[in-house]
């Protein structure tokens, strides 16, 4: 060779040398970085949502990943993937020199990248901190990570790690999800055929999934099993038997979590300091008050109700409905309806809308806080204000003077407008914020149109069932709540809701609203939400059938049901059937009905300072002749309306007769 020659060879030996030791020093550099924190918090793990009973309700993620300890993993998937993706894991340190070797000289060969040479631990490099490029240098920088991984970590280690990186299906991550995706089961349960099938579909899924090709897995199995008999982890009579098994995957059902329940759940966790990227990856336990038997009964009860009306410009079918039921004890929301499921809009949390005569209990509730009560009497009569206003009742009749308690009962409008007028309108906007509605103002809202649901922006079902359950929770308010804990994936509770309570109006009065709300589904405009057990609510409807409600409740839950039209402007009116809040009351009473089928009968608890008597509704005066319209009403025990004395004594009168003609014959 001649000195020219000789000179060129060394300066491109030199060139090739500064280049191999640049690649080494950056690779030190980027190694340490990497390594500076544990290996383990690098991995994105999906976060649970669970429901009050502990059944899974949802995930959240950006990678489908439980994360599982290696003790949870069967011996027979971790010698499967051993067997068929690094032989040699056991014995090298992190690079495999003899195999990498030979895929060099078979690439060459085929002049292509015909043949993988890569060790678990650099698979697992590759996947962390890599690109998936196919050049010289990542392959280098990918060598010299393994390296110094073994160095760091044990074999047992890196194979946890492994398993439960790798990709096994459409975002499906780890060995735990894939044994939920394929055998809907923990992987801890896995038998040696379906450890084969899984540790074999690792080389490509989308080629040997079951899913997409039986045949491809079932041959795929074999190999491994061969691979593992070949090794001495199986005998071949195990091999074989295992490879005779039939392959029983089955795909999983679709999730069909609840949405607008999910959605409401991520907003309240954001609202107290979650991110959203820490929910993806961060593999928390989400503890919620949601029922999934509630949710469900709640959904096809809506579903099955509702009639189909036009498709709108939007490509919704209205109405649409919203639906929330709470749990009365905790004030935890047990389920949520926010619409027919064709899109986000969630109209229980979402929707102001016009309540109609659902507003009235407030009155009526501020009505008995000012010294009246069931009794009391007041004038059902025409009334016309000086600006023209003409209000009246839904049937164009008038009562005359009746109880207060039959006013709600009957929903008489003229009545609730008089009431208002005596007890005063920011009295009552006072109490409904007491009560958790902030929608109401007195900036907007000090009118006495208050008494007929005529407000300026409306109300939620949400915020109107959270006003209703403190009827029933002897007037202490919950702030209606999603999430009750949230524990890390250690276990640790890292949120603990505090459950904010405030008592708001006296027990007897929550009792006494209650009894007259009671009414009207026994006997009033509500009787359609009737359960056969205790149960106490108010139907209302706006001007036009644009909005139907019901809000009503039971000693166990309390429950707000709406219908309406997503354009306001247009009526519930489909053909010759119009919509009203009757049909808002059945969705209560199909729903109450099956959901409390198992629960015990019980009633709503009577302060002892309360008593229940019977009333003329006309006259308010205590009486139980049969001549006359009754209803029971509850009273504190120093507020009981008058006797009815000439009632009392025809009735003693009339008795005595009876007496003297059943014993004596005249």
């Amino acid at each position: 060779m001649s000195f020219r020659k000789k000179r060129f060879v060394r300066i491109i030996l030199i060139f090739l040398a500064l280049i191999l030791i640049s690649i080494t020093i950056g690779t030190a550099f980027l190694a340490r970085s990497v390594f500076a924190h544990d290996l383990e918090f690098n991995f994105a793990k999906r976060s649970v949502i669970y429901d009050q009973n502990g059944n899974i309700v949802s995930y959240l993620y950006h990678e489908n990943r439980e994360y599982v300890p290696l003790e949870k993993i069967p011996q027979n998937l971790q010698k499967a993937v051993v067997a068929i993706e690094d032989k040699a894991f056991w014995q090298h340190k992190g690079v495999n020199f003899k195999s990498l070797l030979r895929a060099v000289i078979v690439d060459i060969k085929e002049r292509r990248k015909a043949q993988g040479g890569s060790t678990i631990t650099q698979q697992l490099v590759k996947n962390m901190f890599l690109s998936h490029d196919k050049t010289l240098i990542r392959k280098i920088k990918e060598i010299a990570l393994a390296l110094m991984v073994e160095t760091r970590y044990t074999k047992e280690e890196i194979l946890e790690y492994y398993l439960n990186l790798i990709y096994l299906g459409p975002n499906i991550y780890g060995v735990q999800t894939a044994s939920e995706y394929y055998f809907q089961k923990p992987v801890s349960e896995l038998n040696l055929s379906e450890a084969a099938l899984l540790g074999g579909i690792i080389n490509g899924p989308g080629y040997y999934s079951p899913f997409i090709n039986l045949e491809n897995a079932s041959k795929r199995r074999q190999i491994v099993l061969e691979a593992m008999a070949d090794m001495g982890y199986i005998s071949l009579e195990e091999a074989q038997k295992a490879a005779e098994e039939s392959i029983n995957t089955k795909q999983a059902p679709k999730n069909m979590a609840p949405a607008y329940y999910v959605s409401e759940t991520l907003k309240e966790l954001t609202s107290v300091g979650f991110d959203l990227n820490q929910l993806q990856t961060k593999g928390y336990k989400i503890y919620t008050a949601l029922d999934l038997k509630a949710q469900k009964i709640a959904e096809e009860t809506v579903l099955a109700t509702l009639p189909n009306g036009q498709i709108d410009q939007n490509g919704l079918t209205q109405p649409q409905a919203a639906l929330v039921v709470l749990d009365i004890e905790s004030g935890g929301i047990k389920a949520m309806v926010g619409g027919r499921g064709e899109d986000q809009f969630n109209r229980a949390t979402m929707a102001f809308r016009q309540p109609g005569s659902t507003l009235k209990p407030f009155i009526y509730l501020a009505a008995l806080q000012k010294g009246h009560n069931a009794a009391t009497l007041v004038p059902d009569t025409p009334v016309n204000f000086a600006d023209g206003w003409q209000p009246n009742n839904y049937d164009n009749q008038f009562l005359g003077d009746i109880a207060m308690g039959y006013a709600l009962e009957r929903s008489r409008n003229i009545a609730a407008i008089k009431v208002l007028a005596d007890v005063g309108v920011e009295q009552v906007i006072q109490l409904t914020n007491s009560l958790g509605i902030h929608s109401i103002t007195k900036e907007k809202d000090r009118n006495l149109a208050l008494a007929l649901g005529g407000l300026t922006d409306g109300v939620t079902p949400l915020d109107m069932v959270g006003a209703y359950a403190t009827f029933a929770r002897e007037g202490i308010y919950i702030k209606p709540y999603y999430v009750y804990e949230v524990k890390d994936q250690r276990g640790k509770t890292v949120y603990s809701a505090k459950r904010k309570t405030q008592k708001v109006i006296k027990a007897d009065e929550a009792f006494m609203i209650t009894d007259m709300l009671r009414n009207v589904v026994e006997y009033g405009t509500g009787k359609a939400a009737r359960i056969g057990r205790p149960a106490a609510g108010k139907t209302g409807i706006a001007d036009n059938y644009t909005n139907a409600w019901f809000v009503g409740f039971t000693p166990e839950i309390a429950v707000s049901v709406w219908i309406g039209n997503d354009r306001q402007s247009e009526p519930m009116q489909y053909g010759n059937t119009v919509i009203g809040s009757s049909m808002s009351a059945r969705i209560f009473q199909v729903f109450a009905k099956e959901y409390l089928k198992d629960y015990p009968v019980i009633d709503f608890k009577m302060p002892q300072n309360v008593q229940r008597v019977s009333i003329d509704v006309y006259t308010g005066k205590q009486s139980s002749s049969d001549k006359v319209l009754l209803r029971y009403y509850a009273f504190t025990k120093d507020n009981l309306p008058a006797k009815d004395r000439v009632g009392f004594i025809n009735e003693v009168t009339e008795k005595l007769q009876q007496f003297w003609q059943r014993f004596f014959g005249f």
